[in-house]
């Protein structure tokens, strides 16, 4: 099977990027030094940003010192100035390029270390270009600290030598009306440059990937290309999600199945219609309900004024939830978007704004409870409703989300993980790469946050039995049972291994099972939280000893092909009930992944095909060269077996 180039759920520049050319040329040519990017979620906001980061840098003629700035999980002065440092250490080749040590630039404040920056780079003759992602942290940050924003906007728009770009959803706009002795934080912002869909012809190129060799690029008819384009209104997210899953079943129609049906796709609607005004939600379901309608049919729907009305038009135009169809009419042009409207409950179609408002007021006081334990209404959001589980991390609850009324998982992560500095930068950046991993069979994490000093993690809610479970119940599975599981499990690990995420930490413990039987791989992010597997200074093996690689017993870097012995390890136990290696102690069963050769499948009596024996007992090489190389080789090889 051919390499799947559709990249789905992150970003993306270089030859992977496609389109936005006018944004391009406006944001590094045009005339403008503080510009807003708005746009929904997953429309290409970062990827955008990132491109800026590499345009701007490999110009030949340089003009701008780009500086890719994320602001998320920024929840206090010391968190913005921390996340500056990061994005500094991130440009640390680039400054040392330039004869810059970024040392200098590090000053005592946030503030400073910006003026510091700008100033050194202009000795060289470069603007300072800020590439400033997930901006909506600042609303918190302002209610924190109303100083602040005024001193943000002197280092950002008051020299000619800094160039501002700041991306955000439409939640940023609370800060318009933002009260000081100065004007608002986005004024010189505004009007936003708004980001939506690619032209017909970026996102023709796009499904086509004609920035690939011809040889490799996907095959798709041309009418097949229209449907994408036309059935995802040209968003460049669902046209590579379509063009994934049609790549991998071969069948358009089941491609096109699989994504409305996706519950992701329908959660980042959600997540983007809650941001609007309550005029505005009823002019989507208004429009949706019509196929098409007229300004003059809407406003004699709704009790507003005209004024009103063209201004809920005009956003909802310029975000992309409606086009210009035939005699002007408005119209959903989005199959997806619109069959989601339409799926809603009629009674959670229209909402009042002050009403959410006040939903949110209520938890958050709510949330003030004092205790050891986490309150009952977590974080202003969380209702918890039953403990599931615990593990070397955290405890797990099902929880219901109040703000989307959905049940999730939320795992609270232990005191200790939160409480050190280094540990809490390494879940944040971990979980924010999980976050962004979009496959079925990877538990789906959607959000991270802290609440009383302690991290936690809003995930996908799977109410099924671990495989440990399956197996502790049932002893062996079935070979072809063994061969869905492990092709699928594969699957993920080539999507995550496809964004330089190892897991190190497979067993069945930390695979679930849904009710239909579907594998999900869990805790992508957190296996390395307490810097294993390894030793403590005791001599304890921090990990899983019984699914650990050979080069994790020694203590040596592991790459995804140790995540492939570990898988293996799953398979084998899967086929026999069992995992190959145990002993007494930690040391012995270590001993045994590095020197004691598993059982050879190959040569056992049962059901088992050799072609699948064959693939596990490769899998569990102890020499990694050995090995699968790729777990996009070890599915391949699950696939051809019959």
């Amino acid at each position: 099977m051919p390499v799947n180039p559709f990249v789905v759920g992150q970003w993306v520049r270089g030859d992977r990027f496609y389109g936005r050319v006018s944004q391009i040329e406006e944001i590094l040519g045009g005339h403008r030094n503080w510009i807003w990017l708005l746009g929904t979620r997953r429309i290409g906001k970062t990827s955008l940003l990132k491109q800026l980061e590499h345009l701007a840098w490999t110009a030949p003629e340089r003009t701008y010192f780009p500086v890719f700035w994320d602001f998320q999980g920024a929840d206090s002065v010391e968190e913005l100035f921390r996340t500056f440092r990061e994005a500094l250490l991130d440009a640390e080749e680039r400054l040392e390029e330039l004869g810059v040590d970024p040392g200098q630039v590090n000053g005592g404040d946030l503030f400073d270390a910006i003026t510091r920056l700008r100033r050194r780079l202009k000795s060289v003759n470069l603007k300072l270009l800020l590439l400033c992602d997930e901006v909506e942290e600042l609303i918190t940050l302002n209610r924190l600290d109303p100083a602040l924003l005024r001193k943000l906007r002197r280092v950002m728009q008051s020299q000619e030598d800094v160039r501002s770009i700041l991306a955000s959803t439409i939640r940023l706009w609370a800060l318009a009306d933002e009260k000081g002795d100065t004007s608002p934080f986005l004024h010189g912002f505004t009007p936003p440059l708004y980001i939506q869909s690619l032209s017909d012809d970026e996102a023709r190129a796009l499904i086509g990937q004609q920035h690939l060799a011809p040889g490799a690029r996907p095959q798709f008819a041309a009418a097949a290309t229209e449907e994408i384009r036309s059935s995802c209104d040209n968003h460049p997210y669902l046209i590579q999600l379509v063009c994934k899953r049609f790549l991998e079943s071969g069948d358009l129609a089941d491609a096109m199945e699989q994504v409305r049906s996706d519950e992701m796709v329908g959660h980042f609607f959600s997540v983007d219609f809650e941001m609007l005004s309550s005029v505005e939600k009823d002019v989507v379901r208004i429009v949706g309900e019509a196929s098409a309608a007229s300004s003059d049919s809407i406003l004699r729907s709704l009790p507003v004024e005209p004024s009103s009305l063209d201004g809920a038009l005009h956003r909802l135009e310029s975000l992309g939830y409606l086009r210009r169809g035939a005699g002007r009419r408005f119209e959903l042009v989005n199959h997806f978007f619109r069959r989601w409207v339409m799926q809603r409950p009629r009674s959670a179609r229209s909402h009042d704004d002050n009403a959410t408002a006040a939903l949110e007021n209520k938890l958050s006081q709510q949330a003030t409870q004092a205790g050891g334990g986490p309150p009952n209404l977590y974080d202003g959001r969380y209702t918890l409703l039953e403990r599931l589980g615990e593990g070397a991390n955290g405890v797990v609850h099902k929880a219901k989300d109040e703000l989307l009324n959905e049940v999730i998982a939320l795992k609270i992560l232990r005191p200790e993980l939160s409480g050190s500095a280094v540990l809490a930068n390494r879940i944040r950046r971990e979980a924010l790469v999980a976050r962004d991993l979009n496959h079925p069979n990877l538990l789906k994490v959607y959000h991270l946050g802290e609440c009383q000093g302690r991290m936690y993690l809003a995930m996908k809610l799977i109410e099924g039995p671990t495989l440990a479970q399956r197996i502790s119940r049932s002893g062996a599975l079935n070979p072809a049972r063994v061969l869905e599981i492990g092709r699928k499990l594969a699957s993920a690990l080539e999507a995550a291994h496809g964004q330089k995420v190892i897991h190190r930490d497979i067993k069945p413990q930390n695979i679930l099972l849904d009710a239909s039987g579907e594998p999900h791989l869990t805790d992508f992010g957190l296996a390395r939280l307490t810097d294993g597997p390894g030793f403590t200074r005791g001599g304890t093996f921090l990990g899983t000893p019984q699914y650990a690689s050979p080069e994790q017993a020694r203590l040596l870097p592991a790459d995804e092909r140790s995540d492939i012995y570990s898988l293996g390890i799953v398979l084998y136990e899967m086929v026999t009930g069992r995992a190959p290696f145990m002993a007494e102690s930690v040391e012995e069963v270590l001993r045994m992944h590095c020197d004691v050769p598993p059982r050879d499948l190959r040569r056992s009596p049962s059901e088992l095909s050799p072609a699948l024996a064959a693939i596990i007992m490769k899998a569990l090489e102890k020499e990694p060269s050995h090995r699968f190389q790729t777990s996009a080789e070890l599915r391949k090889a699950l696939e051809d077996v019959r």
